[in-house]
């Protein structure tokens, strides 16, 4: 595969995604919702209400007694790397094909060994790089960021070769999705505020209202997520070839997905 640097600015990524998003907001942010709902809902049931494999710890963070579920942390051991991929194929469905089915989330189960195997190679690499300092474990993790999109891409590629085409990939490209993850900031920040308050203890004290209200401001903090994740998907594609720049660049017509038929160009291949 060739190396393709990009360099278009943030605000154009964002501008290609909220285009992508018309009239699919709310489809789009229920296929983020359930991803959640996988990896983080449920883990967080576990963690409140189920007490086998529970044991209380004291966090010196938050300064008094919290649940740590092993249940729960084997649960994200296990399905974290299915729901990853299953959510990078969604994306690049809805993205490329408006073709958007919240099903897709659940893709990985299809190959789940070896989605499995490579949130454990990710995780392990990612864990060894931030054993020397932070800033060397946050590279990493943006070096290996694009191993689940090229699984999910392609399914007959192996663990190592998502490993090291995302390497590849992002040569060049690290800075560029970091400051495209921070251009989020705002959104996230707004989306998170109810989620902060319903989970604040000292505001609602009871475990099932605040699990059941915390639930809810998921949802509405999905819309953000789903906004940063489709300008992630844009990225991706950008760097694969399967988005690329018209002769002219127009903002009132920026982009075109592979796989729309109305406007495909001579050589089939994806513009923005």
């Amino acid at each position: 595969m060739d190396r393709i640097i990009v360099n278009e600015e943030s605000r154009v990524m964002r501008a290609i995604a909220r285009k992508a998003l018309t009239n699919n907001w709310i489809p789009v942010a229920l296929g983020v919702f359930l991803y959640d709902v996988m990896i983080g809902i449920i883990p967080d049931f576990m963690n409140n209400f189920i007490s086998i494999g529970t044991i209380s710890q004291y966090n010196e963070v938050v300064g008094q007694n919290v649940k740590v579920s092993y249940l729960a942390g084997f649960y994200q051991m296990f399905f974290t790397g299915v729901f990853a991929v299953g959510m990078c194929s969604f994306l690049i469905a809805f993205f490329r094909k408006k073709d958007i089915n919240p099903g897709y989330v659940f893709n990985g189960f299809e190959y789940y060994f070896k989605c499995f195997g490579l949130s454990v190679m990710v995780a392990l690499f990612t864990f060894f790089w931030s054993l020397l300092l932070i800033v060397p474990g946050i590279i990493a993790a943006f070096r290996y960021s694009q191993a689940f999109y090229i699984l999910a891409d392609d399914s007959s590629k192996g663990i190592m070769q998502c490993i090291a085409e995302s390497k590849y990939m992002m040569y060049g490209n690290k800075a560029k999705l970091f400051c495209l993850d921070i251009s989020y900031i705002g959104w996230m920040i707004l989306g998170a505020i109810p989620l902060g308050l319903v989970s604040n203890k000292d505001i609602i004290s009871s475990d099932v209202i605040s699990f059941a209200l915390s639930v809810i401001a998921t949802a509405f903090y999905c819309v953000a997520v789903a906004y940063l994740k489709t300008g992630q998907t844009v990225m991706y594609d950008m760097m694969t070839g399967n988005l690329k720049s018209k002769p002219t660049f127009n903002e009132a017509d920026h982009y075109f997905v592979s796989g729309s038929d109305e406007n495909k160009d001579n050589s089939g291949q994806g513009q923005f």
